[in-house]
């Protein structure tokens, strides 16, 4: 990185206060600040904590302008710091040489292949017949693009990924490295006493705009497709059974399991390791914290936690029961001895008149 400020400035749409020419060499983070880099904060709660910031330049909110800063450095003023810091993240992301482009004599490419303009195939990466990929796609090297495989334009496919046959991506789709879309749905019926095996005859159908991270598997359809909607983000190690539908713009955490036919709606949010049953309906926004499992639909808008997932204020109130329990069966247990010795207590008494005495 070599940016002067008034860069910088332009770059993320801040308004500048400081020397123009500075020159900053790289990004930085609060807690690790750099004499020639630029951090940022989304909040000034405590200016005074800015005094012994060694940054060349802070991003600051715009509510900040105009206060008396301890801060001995530059300051770009933005409506939101962090989108600001993203936009330089953007450019200098945007200048560095990831691959090769080209495509690699070592690349096994189909004669009845079709690839658009400005498309890169890396090394001892395979395209069957019948695949189409768009302008200026990036194949990186030992990947595997099956038959009639439809690759959209300005998509990035990284190493050892796997797009089996008949999928489809739309534009601008990100498969980080590992993915494997459209392997066999996980069918099987049981008859004559075996585990037979159901045909997977659909396919996975991912639109513009999806990221999906490294060694997720989405399972091609029995019938029809597997769907995952426009600017969805799917984390590593992630399984999609088959037939499952994902809407748009919905959040995927590491290690989710999706089980078959299962619907997701728009704007869902999945923490991590959220189990979800199968032939079941998610509706839109709705959101799930980590390690719950979720085996019945779930209506639109509401937050759901725990095992079995039931309503978030439900699932704490019973979590604060739980952590009681030790207190409360202690208690349990006093209270059963003290009615043991009354009751005793009671007889000896009966006997006693009884006796006459």
């Amino acid at each position: 990185m070599n940016l002067t400020l008034k860069d910088a400035a332009r770059i993320a749409q801040c308004e500048l206060a400081g020397d123009e020419n500075l020159v900053l060499h790289e990004l930085c983070a609060l807690d690790d600040p750099k004499p020639d880099g630029l951090c940022y904060l989304t909040q000034l709660e405590k200016p005074e904590a800015l005094a012994d910031l060694k940054a060349g330049c802070v991003i600051l909110p715009l509510s900040a302008k105009g206060q008396e800063l301890p801060y001995k450095g530059a300051v770009l003023y933005a409506q939101n710091p962090e989108w600001a810091f993203i936009l330089l993240l953007k450019h200098i992301d945007s200048q560095r040489v990831k691959y090769t482009p080209g495509i690699h004599p070592s690349a096994v490419i189909s004669p009845k292949a079709t690839l658009g303009a400005n498309v890169t195939v890396g090394a001892h990466s395979v395209v069957e017949d019948g695949a189409v990929i768009g302008d200026n796609t990036v194949i990186y090297p030992q990947c595997y693009i099956g038959q009639n495989v439809k690759i959209g334009k300005n998509c990035l496919i990284y190493p050892q990924v796997v797009i089996r046959e008949d999928c489809i991506l739309k534009d601008f789709v990100i498969l980080q490295a590992g993915a494997k879309i459209g392997s066999d749905g996980f069918g099987f019926t049981f008859h004559e006493g075996r585990h037979q095996k159901i045909p997977q005859i659909g396919n996975v159908v991912i639109e513009s705009d999806v990221e999906i991270q490294s060694n997720t598997c989405i399972d091609r359809a029995k019938i029809s497709s597997t769907t995952i909607g426009a600017n969805t983000k799917i984390d590593n190690l992630v399984q999609i059974g088959h037939n499952v539908h994902v809407g748009m713009s919905s959040i995927m955490c590491a290690q989710v399991g999706v089980a078959g036919t299962t619907e997701i709606g728009n704007g869902v949010i999945l923490a991590g390791q959220v189990g979800l049953a199968g032939h079941m309906k998610i509706g839109d926004r709705v959101q799930v914290g980590a390690q719950s499992g979720v085996i019945s639909s779930i209506p639109a808008g509401q937050t759901y936690f725990g095992y079995p997932a039931m309503p978030q204020k439900e699932a704490f109130r019973q979590l604060a029961i739980m952590r009681k329990l030790p207190e409360m069966y202690t208690e349990f247990k006093k209270l059963k001895k003290q009615l043991a010795e009354a009751k005793n207590l009671s007889w000896f008494g009966k006997l006693k008149k009884w006796m006459g005495k």
